[in-house]
């Protein structure tokens, strides 16, 4: 079942950007805090090399969803979860998971697998162009509900923020934002869907592929 209009507003919602705690006892280790009080939902997974800005969950402050990113002049990979469980109540300044700025010290054996499997994905993807993926397993949905328009079509321009698509993870219907920089060109010109509407897609697999627009 689709979601309604209304029900995309509230949970694309607003960004928070998450505060920082350093490790007293590891340089290279730092931990991502709540920066309010709320549930917290879809924590990145272990080996998950981030960026500044990078999406790692969504906060709900009394019905409301809050995207929280990583703040600026921090990067690294995940480590350690410290809140796994889906939905749970954290309070202010809460770790949330710790993070290694050594990225290729903190690499995981699971976070390789998953670079090889994504990797082998890159094979679709044309030599300048970019593939965006999915941040989790779930359904890939390219419109809020059967009547309404793709967010997205191939040609559109997308730029930081701009909503491409949903994937629902047990009911809960998470946008796929295009990401910008660093990683990704400012503006991009999507050249392909790779995902039908309605399907099932896997963490890591391209759903669009674009360019530098």
């Amino acid at each position: 079942m689709q979601p309604k209009d209304t029900e995309i507003v509230r949970l694309i919602g607003d960004s928070k950007t998450c505060l920082v705690r350093e490790s007293s006892d590891k340089d290279d280790h730092f931990d991502i805090s709540a920066p309010g009080v709320g549930l917290f939902d879809i924590p990145p997974a272990v080996g998950t090399f981030l960026l500044p800005g990078s999406f790692v969950g969504y906060l709900t402050v009394m019905r409301r969803y809050f995207h929280l990113l990583m703040p600026e002049g921090h990067h690294g990979v995940v480590t350690r979860l410290h809140v796994a469980d889906r939905k749970q109540r954290v309070e202010y300044g809460q770790a949330l998971f710790t993070v290694s700025a050594k990225a290729e010290a903190g690499l995981t054996t699971e976070f390789r697998k998953i670079e090889a499997d994504t990797s082998q994905a890159d094979d679709g993807i044309p030599e300048g162009m970019f593939g965006v993926r999915s941040p989790t397993d779930g359904i890939f949905y390219r419109r809020a509900n059967p009547q309404s328009p793709s967010y997205i079509e191939e040609g559109a321009l997308v730029e930081q923020g701009s909503v491409m698509a949903l994937v629902e993870v047990m009911k809960c219907f998470n946008p796929i934002l295009y990401p910008g920089e660093p990683e990704f060109p400012p503006r991009a010109r999507v050249v392909r869907a790779m995902t039908e509407d309605a399907t099932e897609v896997k963490h890591g697999s391209v759903i669009f592929v674009v360019e530098a627009a």
